[in-house]
C-alpha cells in the first residue's frame, strides 16, 4: 500500500485537492478514517507546513472509479460479504464455502485494514468477517476505526485469528463475534446463513408492505 506519507510534501502545482472533511464526504467516510489512510500511504495526501492533510481530487476520483456497489444494483435479497484477509488459501477457502450459497450472498476481498478501508467507502457490505495480523491496519484498528463511524453502525463484524490476546473481551464490543483459528467453517456457515434467512425475510417484508 505504499509508505505512510507523514512527512511534510509540498503540494503540486496546479494540483486540485481537498481537505480531510471534503474527503470523507465525497468518500462517505469519518474524517478520522481519511487521517489514518494519508497517515499509512493507503490514500495519497500531504501534509502542509501548517501541518493540515491535503488530497488530491486524482486520489479520490480514482477511488471513486472503482465502482460503487449500491444495494439497488444487486437487490435487496442479496447478503454482501466482504473478507478481509491477507492469506490467499485462506480467501480461497472462504469462497469454496461461501459459493453453497450461489446468488444469494456477494463475496468481495480485501488484502489489509486499510484496502478494507477503502472498499467500505464504495459499498456498504452487511457482514465483515476479518483476520487481526495485518499491515499497515490491522484488524483491532479497522474495527476500531469502524465502530466509531456511525455511517457504519449497522456492519457484522466477524473477527477470526490465530493471535487473539487476552484483550477484555479481546477489545471488542458485543456486536462483534470473535472465532479463534483454527476456524471452524461449519461454525461460520451457520453465522452467514442465519444473516442469509433474515436478509430474504426483510426483503419479503418490504414485499408485503408495498402489496
Amino acid at each position: 500500500m505504499g509508505r505512510p506519507r507523514s512527512k511534510v510534501t509540498p503540494l503540486p502545482e496546479g494540483q486540485r485537492f481537498v481537505g480531510t472533511k471534503d474527503a470523507a464526504a465525497l468518500l462517505g467516510m469519518s474524517v478520522s478514517t481519511v487521517q489514518k489512510l494519508v497517515e499509512t500511504g493507503a490514500l495519497e495526501g500531504w501534509r502542509t507546513n501548517g501541518g493540515h492533510r491535503r488530497i488530491p481530487m486524482s486520489a479520490i476520483e480514482r477511488e471513486l472509479a472503482k465502482g460503487r456497489d449500491p444495494r439497488a444494483a444487486v437487490g435487496p435479497q442479496v447478503l454482501r460479504v466482504l473478507v478481509v484477509e491477507d492469506n490467499a488459501v485462506m480467501r480461497a477457502a472462504y469462497g469454496q464455502m461461501i459459493r453453497q450459497w450461489g446468488s444469494q450472498v456477494q463475496l468481495s476481498y480485501a488484502e489489509d485494514g486499510a484496502q478494507a478501508l477503502l472498499t467500505l467507502a464504495q459499498t456498504r457490505p452487511d457482514v465483515l468477517i476479518t483476520d487481526l495480523a495485518m499491515k499497515p491496519i490491522d484488524g483491532y484498528l479497522l474495527v476500531q476505526t469502524i465502530r466509531a463511524n456511525e455511517q457504519l453502525a449497522g456492519l457484522k463484524i466477524v473477527v477470526v485469528s490465530g493471535v487473539l490476546d487476552g484483550r477484555e473481551p479481546h477489545g471488542f464490543d458485543a456486536r462483534t463475534v470473535v472465532y479463534p483459528k483454527p476456524l471452524s467453517f461449519d461454525r461460520l456457515a451457520g453465522y452467514l446463513d442465519a444473516q442469509v434467512q433474515a436478509i430474504a425475510l426483510s426483503g419479503a417484508v418490504v414485499r408485503s408492505a408495498q402489496w
